[in-house]
């Protein structure tokens, strides 16, 4: 099947169709600030004038809370139950409503799916699902750990094997290490622990978002007069590598200010690595040892400093780098020695074809449920 696979970030949009693995095109567009504009933007694409159209359309939607734990076609129920979940991730939800609104009325018939990073991590055991907090807000907020990137993690899981000749390492840590960062602890291919919680804002160190920090700050801030917007505000695009560095988000910026031995840059830098060490060594002691490690995301997969310290910081485990693979290799490759007794292996993210294959498996099933009831396929 033929799928038009969209992710929607922070300021573009990545749409790629794909026919099974194999990708046929791909574009990138900016955001628009309105449905009316991105259904234009989306409409002007070249590709639904390709020899071979899509003929499904998936979309990464960030949080699915508990509304959501699969995949799920969409028509307005659903976009009215992601507009109630906006308050858990208010950074990514508003664009995806935004371009599933856009797709879903441009009047076409193929089906709209929406894909969620937090589903992969539906199998996070209850040590790793529940807080410490007061049950009444576990069963009537919703307050637990959700976990994101789930789309990255999932074909971390698909495509390693294939790059190993054999199956997937039963203890696994995978890092989507970008703007937005995360690790998940994999078992047997399982999320069993991961990063992020409630929201993405927990976890590692990232471009604008502080990762783990002491949740006494709040009411500490709240009682100085701080508004809970105004946190929010802060914690979404004032913090992380941008607090650290002095106004800079991208990676890219901090290590050309790293070799002119700037200290703020410094700081940002040491802060993000440990951050990710700090991740690799607690989960390899939930996981009960460590066989493999996969960083991906813009930073695992192009910075070779970044890499190189976390793998440094990560010697007692027995990691040990290959400086050649490490930094002038390109695409997806090992980059770990053959003494080191983790494997280190950087992957392009691929998350377009997590999106085509729960697509394909959505509109399969309904294709399935309406034969079996009469019905014509979808």
């Amino acid at each position: 099947m033929r799928v038009l696979s969209v992710n929607p970030g922070s300021s573009s949009l990545k749409t790629t169709l794909l026919d099974g693995e194999d990708i046929l095109a791909d574009h990138e567009i900016p955001l628009e600030d309105s449905v009316t504009g991105m259904r234009k933007a989306l409409a002007a694409l070249s590709l639904w004038r390709h020899k071979s159209p899509p003929q499904a359309i998936g979309v990464r939607v960030v949080h699915g809370g508990r509304a959501f734990e699969d995949s799920v076609r969409v028509d307005p129920e659903v976009l009215s139950v992601l507009e109630k979940l906006i308050p858990l991730a208010p950074l990514h939800l508003p664009i995806a409503i935004r371009v599933l609104s856009a797709l879903t009325g441009m009047g076409h018939s193929l089906p709209v799916v929406a894909v969620f990073d937090t589903q992969f991590h539906r199998t996070l055991p209850e040590t790793a699902r529940r807080y410490a907090l007061p049950e009444e807000w576990e069963k009537d907020e919703g307050i637990e750990k959700y976990g994101f990137h789930g789309l990255s993690y999932d074909d971390v899981v698909h495509r390693l094997p294939t790059l190993l000749g054999a199956t997937l390492p039963e203890r696994l840590v995978a890092v989507h290490w970008g703007n937005g960062a995360s690790a998940c602890a994999l078992l047997r291919g399982q999320s069993v622990e991961t990063s992020m919680g409630l929201t993405p804002l927990d976890g590692l160190v990232m471009g604008t978002r502080p990762g783990s920090i002491d949740p006494g700050i709040f009411p500490t801030l709240l009682r100085k007069g701080y508004t809970p917007e105004a946190l929010e505000e802060a914690l979404n695009h004032r913090s992380g590598l941008f607090a650290l560095s002095g106004g800079v988000s991208d990676f890219r910026e901090i290590e050309e200010r790293l070799e002119r031995k700037d200290p703020r840059a410094v700081l940002a830098f040491e802060k993000a690595v440990l951050s990710v060490a700090m991740a690799v060594g607690a989960y390899s002691a939930i996981l009960g040892g460590l066989e493999a490690l996969v960083l991906t995301g813009g930073i695992g997969e192009h910075s070779w400093r970044a890499r190189e310290a976390v793998m440094k910081r990560l010697a007692f485990l027995g990691v040990r780098d290959d400086p050649e693979a490490n930094r002038s290799g390109t695409g997806d490759r090992r980059v770990s020695g053959e003494d080191s007794r983790v494997a280190v292996w950087a992957l392009h993210a691929r998350e377009d074809r997590t999106i085509a294959r729960e697509t394909q498996r959505i509109v399969g099933y309904m294709a399935k449920e309406n034969q079996k009831a009469g019905g014509v396929n979808a």
